[in-house]
């Protein structure tokens, strides 16, 4: 082999290297959505996001299949149902009742959800 060839060789494997490790760079993943709460929380507060004082406060869950589902709120406007875990997979008819049983809003909860936050 001439000289002029063998720079050629050289030169064409150094571009092959360098295409080569340019190729091999790792690609960040997407990042995937999961979920962060195991349980279904409702949050009650008015329209300003500002917590109700909700002790004694009772949410109520119901399926179009008839099912009922109760959790008492604490005094932050935080109702947690132990038995519903997250993400849901059917769609709900939440009732917030205050301490004096008067039915204080009725909302649609989509299903697909961790928390609501019901605004009234």
């Amino acid at each position: 082999m001439r000289e002029s060839e063998k720079k050629a060789l050289l030169a064409k494997r150094q571009l092959m290297a360098k295409k080569a490790r340019a190729a091999a760079v790792v690609r960040p993943k997407r990042r995937r959505i999961r979920q962060v709460l195991n349980n279904f929380i409702v949050l009650a507060v008015n329209n300003n996001n500002v917590p109700y004082e909700t002790q004694g406060w009772t949410a109520t869950l119901t399926r179009s299949s008839g099912t009922v589902i109760t959790a008492q709120f604490d005094e932050f406007g935080v109702a947690q149902f132990n038995t519903i875990s997250t993400l849901t997979t059917v769609s709900y008819t939440l009732r917030i009742i205050d301490a004096d049983n008067v039915q204080r809003t009725q909302k649609f909860v989509p299903s697909n959800r961790e928390f609501f936050v019901a605004r009234f």
